[in-house]
């Protein structure tokens, strides 16, 4: 359990205690001598071995209650060397002073217990009620002694002159003596009974030792009624004693593994099995583990580093899985790219196609809209071919049918783009049909009053009933006069110097549909239609 290097730290600290133990016994022998170097001494010791203690110790809690343990030490210090070497002559001073030496010496075991109480504890709210409780105990005793000339239930004092101290103990003394020393003995018991190693459980005399040891130091100066003596010389003052046992007892449970401590983190980290190092501020390699340097500038491994205190640490990822997971990535993209590619082929052929079932539906519906015409087109045009006496009056007809169905055509896909027509186009296919009418003996008019759109249906509608109206009267001594206007509605007026007797309203809507709105009057020879 204790390694070379715990041995040494161990043999480098006795040897400096030693050394300052045996100045200050050869100093008791120089005349005038101050406590002034001997307790600085001592304190910059106490403070030394805290640092040690703040690299090897995990927990953060308990470094701060070692913290407070150092601190105390060093106020017992500071108060002997106020006491003796600054007030020794005021009497008030010199009183609070003795009773101010009571305060670290309450709180070093205080310090002790709440430390064990931490070290691997288990259900933390209950030990954060135990210890608060334990704080204000010792609290409580701190200011207990501290205001002993109010009660006097410490001290009873007779005599504070300096040469001459008298006084007599009170029942207040003893109860902070029996929780100083329940509070170390508790300390102990607790860090052994949760203690799991039992290498260290076989150590565990070690601290017992120390203990004894360090009780007994602080026994014999009260038994003695003040500092042991070796040939006239002081050998150790209260200060020392409790510092012994503070530093002594907690370094041998730290070494013998009772507190948790980072110690040999080095050789672990060497046998991890990691890839990785440590490194000083100055960059220098500290600890290496044993792979380290193995997957050097492999690309399926990645270099990382992390600052930490005084250095960084650096270690390499296995990154082989995120390689083939970016790999497998890039040729599932690549085929979706493919697809996506693919799915917009299809979208366009299947958009391309709908408007290619448009058209043939337009056109299915525009074919069957002038089929009547289309076959007494080409009638006419297979009688044209033979020849005969109609064959001007054929293609007179011929020409009329041809500009119907291209007009009629025409406003069908009109009426397929927007459900609203200009009546523009009407003008444009009135115009056009009469002139191929006008090649007849039939002359044709119109007058347009008003502009702007018209629901496409009905422009249809109005065309296709004066191309009935015109076919009628082909080949005939008469005339035909359009009027379309639009105020309130759109309307078209056909007026005929002929009887159309193969027209009538009934006919027209069987033709053009019931929801044609047509009125036929014919007298006195003329022909009146409007719709």
């Amino acid at each position: 359990m204790i390694s070379n290097t715990h041995r040494k730290r161990i043999v480098r600290f006795v040897l400096i205690f030693a050394g300052i133990f045996l100045y200050n016994f050869v100093n008791t022998f120089i005349p005038g001598r101050t406590y002034d170097i001997i307790s600085f001494a001592y304190m910059g010791f106490v403070v030394a071995w805290y640092l040690s203690v703040r690299e090897r110790v995990m927990d953060k809690t308990i470094r701060r209650l070692f913290l407070v343990g150092t601190a105390s030490i060093v106020l017992l210090f500071m108060l002997r060397v106020c006491k003796w070497n600054y007030f020794g002559s005021f009497r008030k001073p010199n009183e609070y002073l003795w009773y101010l030496y009571y305060v670290p010496i309450t709180l070093l075991p205080l310090c002790s217990l709440n430390i064990a109480l931490l070290v691997g504890a288990h259900d933390a709210r209950k030990t954060l009620v135990l210890t608060r409780v334990l704080r204000l105990v010792g609290a409580g005793l701190c200011v207990f002694v501290v205001t002993n000339s109010f009660h006097n239930l410490v001290f009873k004092i007779q005599d504070l002159d300096p040469d001459h101290l008298k006084y007599t103990l009170g029942a207040g003394y003893f109860a902070i003596v029996a929780f100083s020393l329940s509070s170390i003995i508790a300390a102990f018991i607790v860090l052994f009974h949760r203690c799991r190693l039992s290498t260290s459980r076989r150590l565990a005399f070690i601290p017992v030792l120390v203990l004894v040891f360090g009780i007994g130091m602080i026994a014999l100066y009260y038994i003695n009624g003040g500092a042991p003596k070796l040939l006239g010389s002081k050998l150790y003052n209260l200060q020392e004693a409790f510092e012994f046992l503070f530093v002594a007892f907690w370094e041998s449970c730290i070494q013998i593994g009772l507190i948790p401590t980072n110690s040999d983190y080095g050789k672990l980290f060497e046998s991890s099995g990691l890839d990785a190092y440590i490194a000083d501020s100055l960059d220098r390699i500290v600890y290496r583990t044993a792979d380290y340097g193995a997957h050097e500038n492999e690309p399926d491994f990645r270099v990382n580093s992390q600052a930490i205190r005084a250095g960084k640490v650096v270690w390499q990822d296995d990154i082989s899985k995120i390689n083939e997971i970016r790999q497998t990535l890039v040729e599932v993209t690549k085929e979706l790219a493919d697809e996506n590619e693919l799915l917009e082929m299809e979208n366009e052929t299947s958009s391309k196609k709908a408007e290619m079932d448009s058209l043939m539906n337009l056109y299915d519906e525009l074919y069957d809209s002038v089929r009547p015409e289309i076959t007494s087109l080409r009638k006419l045009l297979s009688a044209i071919e033979q020849g005969g006496p109609e064959e001007l009056s054929d293609t007179r007809k011929a020409t009329v049918l041809g500009a119907f169905i291209k007009r009629r055509g025409n406003l069908s896909i009109l009426a397929h783009n927007a459900p609203q027509i200009s009546m523009n186009e009407l003008e444009y296919a009135l115009r056009e049909s009469m002139y191929y009418v006008s090649l007849t003996r039939t002359r044709c008019s119109v007058m347009f009053n008003g502009k702007g759109e018209v629901p496409a249906e009905e422009l249809i509608h109005k065309y296709e009933v004066f191309h009935a109206v015109s076919m009628e009267l082909l080949d005939e001594e008469c005339s035909i006069m359009v009027n379309v206007s639009r105020g309130k509605s759109f309307c078209m007026r056909i007026m005929a110097d002929r009887l159309l007797e193969k027209l009538s309203v009934d006919r027209l809507k069987e033709k053009f549909g019931e929801g044609l709105d047509v009125s036929l009057d014919q007298e006195e020879g003329v022909t009146y239609i409007q719709c």
